[in-house]
């Protein structure tokens, strides 16, 4: 008797244990609640986005048009981990480094430090938002760099002839920008300089300028265009939070034949973009100066391929860049239901002329097919190609 009682209970319990289990909400992501991200998503990309014409023309995708296939997509996701790769592929399909999903913790504590000590945006410390990037599984990544860390490297080409200065990246970092000026104090006797810049994913423009202060004579005096998607509440937030001075797209003093033909009919607002290099050096250097580049030069890289091109600087060889370069900050913006942060580029440069760099990137005065970098510098062919040019056997 005691046994059947037992055994009544245990059958007891382990019902209760199911039905529990079955009726217990899960912490995933409903199939409706993936779907309204999404619908927000698309939303801001399509009233804010200033890239999305470009995007057609440059790789012959109609991101809008898509939008049936991209629910399909999100629909089919069985889990959170799904969804969040799903969504960072769908905005992948955009073709700008610029705008893609925050999809990691370290990432998200990036930008939460970087927006510490400004106004611009109220949700990093939202409870959904730490919960889901706490959340987050860590993904390993394996190095796929071929034979050096990206270090910053300062070391003459020819000794005493020909020096290099090879930037990965664009650090804040003073202790990477007073190397690189230490170094080019003892170039004053120098019949050429390379700097190196293939392989720049962009960082502050300040440091490439601060270079440049050191090289040159004279004021050096740049200007251009943003223009915005102002009637979008999440771009118009974002620029009346930094406080720009914004004109009517109608007042936009460009040539309207070389301006993306989209310019004047879906962007409101643009602004001017002044700025003048000041030289700060007492170097007497009169050799040529030489930037190398490829198609991975982006964003602040990108703005000093820019500035080389358009004011002779330097001779530039190698690849036609990644573009994006001459903008500002992009925009962050969250998902209600999940908490993920997107994060996406808020306007579009136009150089004096009206031209879009998005579009049409910058391209070398010499072109290198196979330009990539190597270990040793008499194999690199584009440096075979600045001692060609400088007749340096």
């Amino acid at each position: 008797m005691k046994r059947k009682v037992l055994s009544l209970i245990i059958i007891f319990v382990f019902g209760i244990f199911i039905y529990t289990l079955s009726h217990v909400k899960t912490n995933q992501l409903s199939t409706k609640e993936k779907i309204e991200d999404f619908e927000h998503m698309y939303d801001v990309i399509k009233n804010g986005y200033p890239y999305l014409d470009v995007n057609k023309r440059l790789n012959n995708v109609d991101w809008l048009e898509n939008k049936d296939k991209y629910i399909k997509r999100i629909k089919n996701t069985k889990n959170d981990e799904e969804f969040i790769e799903e969504t960072s592929d769908i905005l992948s399909e955009l073709g700008n480094k610029h705008t893609q999903l925050i999809d990691n913790k370290n990432r998200y504590k990036l930008f939460k430090k970087a927006y510490a000590n400004n106004n611009w945006y109220d949700f990093l410390d939202d409870k959904k938002v730490i919960d889901r990037y706490n959340s987050i599984k860590p993904k390993i990544k394996i190095s796929k760099n071929d034979f050096s860390k990206k270090e910053l490297i300062l070391k003459d080409v020819v000794k005493d002839k020909v020096g290099y200065i090879y930037l990965p990246s664009m650090p804040s970092s003073k202790e990477s920008t007073d190397k690189a000026l230490s170094y080019i104090n003892t170039l004053e006797d120098y019949k050429a300089l390379i700097i190196d810049i293939r392989g720049n994913g962009g960082g502050s423009d300040s440091y490439w300028q601060s270079i440049v202060s050191k090289l040159i004579k004279n004021d050096i005096k740049i200007h251009g265009y943003r223009v915005y998607m102002n009637n979008s509440k999440i771009i118009k937030k974002y620029t009346d939070a930094r406080d720009l001075k914004l004109e009517p797209i109608k007042n936009l003093p460009v040539n309207k034949e070389k301006a993306p033909k989209e310019t004047f009919e879906k962007f409101s607002d643009f602004e001017k973009i002044h700025y003048t290099i000041k030289p700060d050096n007492n170097l007497n250097f009169k050799g040529n100066i030489y930037l190398l580049i490829d198609k991975n030069v982006y964003s602040s890289a990108e703005s000093f391929s820019m500035f080389c091109k358009e004011t002779k600087f330097a001779t530039l060889i190698g690849q036609t860049t990644g573009g994006d370069g001459g903008g500002i900050d992009p925009v962050l913006f969250k998902l209600k239901n999940s908490g993920l942060i997107v994060r996406m580029a808020s306007g579009m440069y136009l150089n004096k002329d009206g031209i879009c760099d998005e579009e049409f990137k910058t391209t070398p005065d010499f072109k290198i097919k196979r330009c990539k970098r190597t270990k040793s510098f008499k194999h690199d062919i584009c440096i075979k190609k600045v001692l060609e040019l400088e007749n340096i056997n």
